[in-house]
C-alpha cells in the first residue's frame, strides 16, 4: 500500500482500538461492580468483551505492523514460530468465542420463548457456559496453528498462514442462529396466548422478552454485517490465483474488527440496568444497588434464584 494509504488505516484502525479497549472495560467493570445486572446474557457479553480485548490488543496492533513491515516476523527461531502461530490462533479463536456466545444465547432465547416449561438448567449457569465457550472455541480452532508458517527468504522472516477460509463453522452456525431468532421472534410477536387478560405480570414478561430478543438479533445482526466483507473476500482469495489486494484486505479486516468496537456499546445503550448503571458512573450519582441492605448478590448468583431471574434481565 501507499504511504497514504497506510496512514489513514492506522488511524482507522487507531481509532477502533479505542473506542473496543474502552467499551469493553467498561462492560467488564460494571458486570463485574453490579450484581444486580448479572445474567446469563451479560456474562455470555462479557466472554465477548474478553475476546473482543484479544482481538484489540493482540490482532489489531499485529496487522497494523503488516502496513509498514510487509508481513516480515521481527522474531525468528522457537520464539518466532511460536509467537508467529499464537497471533494468528488468538484472531481465529476469538472469533470462534464470538460466535459461541451468540449461539448459546440464541439457544437460551429459544428455550425460554418456545419451550419455557423444558428448560435447561445447567445451561443457564454461567460458571457451566463461560468455561465451555472458551475450550469449544480453542478446540474447534487447534488446527490453525499446524498451517500456520514462519518462512524464511532472503534473509527475512514472514508468518503465513496456508488457507485463505474462516472454516465451516463461520457460515454454519450463524446460518442455525438466524433460524432459532426467526422461530423465536414469530412465537413472540405473532403467538396469541388462550384468555385476554393475561395479567400485569405476564405481560411484562412478555414485553421483556421482546426487548430481549429484539436486543440480541440486533448485536448478531451487525456481528454478521461486521465480519460479511472479511468472510467473502477471503473465499474469493481461495477460489481464484494469487492477487495481492492489501487496501481491499486492510478495509475488510477492519470492518471485521469494529464489531469489537460496537458490541459493547450496543449492550450498554441497549440494556436498562447497564445502561442506568453507566449513566450513574458518568455522573457520579450514587447506587441503590450499592446498598447493603439492597444489594442481590445472593439471590442474582443461586441457581434456584437465577431461573426466577433471567428471563426479567436485558
Amino acid at each position: 500500500m501507499s504511504s497514504t494509504a497506510n496512514i489513514i488505516f492506522t488511524v482507522m484502525y487507531a481509532i477502533t482500538m479505542i473506542v473496543s479497549l474502552v467499551g469493553n472495560t467498561l462492560l467488564i467493570y460494571i458486570v463485574w461492580k453490579k450484581p444486580d445486572v448479572r445474567s446469563l446474557t451479560s456474562f455470555m457479553f462479557v466472554n465477548m468483551a474478553v475476546a473482543d480485548l484479544l482481538v484489540t490488543l493482540v490482532v489489531i496492533p499485529y496487522t497494523i505492523s503488516h502496513f509498514y513491515l510487509d508481513g516480515v516476523w521481527l522474531l525468528t527461531g522457537v520464539i518466532g514460530e511460536i509467537t508467529c502461530k499464537m497471533v494468528i490462533f488468538v484472531a481465529f479463536f476469538t472469533i470462534s468465542a464470538s460466535i459461541l456466545c451468540l449461539t448459546f444465547m440464541a439457544v437460551d432465547r429459544f428455550y425460554a420463548v418456545v419451550y419455557p416449561f423444558q428448560r435447561l438448567l445447567w445451561f443457564r449457569k454461567p460458571k457451566v457456559l463461560t468455561p465451555l465457550v472458551w475450550v469449544l472455541s480453542m478446540a474447534l480452532m487447534s488446527i490453525v496453528p499446524v498451517f500456520i508458517v514462519l518462512t524464511h527468504n532472503n534473509s527475512e522472516y514472514k508468518c503465513e498462514a496456508a488457507f485463505y477460509v474462516l472454516g465451516d463453522e463461520s457460515i454454519a452456525i450463524p446460518g442455525i442462529i438466524a433460524i432459532l431468532y426467526t422461530i423465536t421472534a414469530r412465537k413472540l410477536w405473532y403467538h396469541e396466548a388462550p384468555g385476554e387478560d393475561l395479567g400485569q405480570l405476564h405481560q411484562q414478561q412478555e414485553i421483556t422478552k421482546r426487548r430481549v430478543v429484539r436486543m440480541l438479533v440486533i448485536v448478531f445482526t451487525v456481528f454478521a454485517l461486521c465480519w460479511l466483507p472479511g468472510q467473502v473476500f477471503q473465499m474469493y482469495m481461495a477460489a481464484v490465483e494469487w492477487v495481492d489486494l492489501p487496501d481491499l484486505r486492510s478495509a475488510c479486516y477492519w470492518f471485521g474488527y469494529n464489531n469489537s468496537a460496537i458490541n459493547p456499546w450496543l449492550y450498554i445503550g441497549m440494556n436498562s440496568k447497564i445502561h442506568k448503571a453507566f449513566s450513574r458512573m458518568i455522573s457520579k450519582k450514587p447506587s441503590n444497588m450499592e446498598n447493603p441492605n439492597l444489594r442481590t448478590e445472593d439471590k442474582e448468583m443461586a441457581p434456584t434464584s437465577m431461573n426466577q431471574t433471567q428471563d426479567t434481565h436485558i
